[in-house]
């Protein structure tokens, strides 16, 4: 069981208005997540809500798809192999990068 989970969060994006309580539903997400996977350890996430605009040049610039998408990852270990926060000694898991527009734009198609 994850000791301590720091769910780092930054809203870059001034298109769509985030919910009251989508920070917290973020962070039970995460630690959800690592408890299924019997993570050991303390741990730091960033999760970055983000405009198409910024999502699409990120998906270009490290998948070579020019478009935009819901969701990109980036995580910083591989093989239970992570970077260490050496102010705090948790392992640096990596980021998530959602488009708050792409997202809401899905939910609308799929009627949700």
């Amino acid at each position: 069981m994850t000791d301590k989970i720091k769910v780092i969060i930054s809203n870059k994006q001034k298109t769509v208005k985030i919910p009251t309580g989508v920070r917290m539903l973020v962070r039970r997400c995460c630690n959800a997540v690592l408890a299924m996977e019997q993570f050991e350890g303390s741990a730091e996430i960033s999760v970055s809500f983000v405009d198409d605009a910024e999502i699409r040049e990120l998906n270009k610039k490290h998948r070579n798809i020019d478009a935009s998408t819901d969701v990109l990852s980036f995580p910083l270990g591989e093989n239970g192999v992570y970077d260490i926060n050496h102010d705090t000694g948790a392992k640096m898991l990596g980021d998530i990068v959602i488009s708050i527009e792409h997202a809401v734009a899905q939910a609308e198609e799929y009627g949700h």
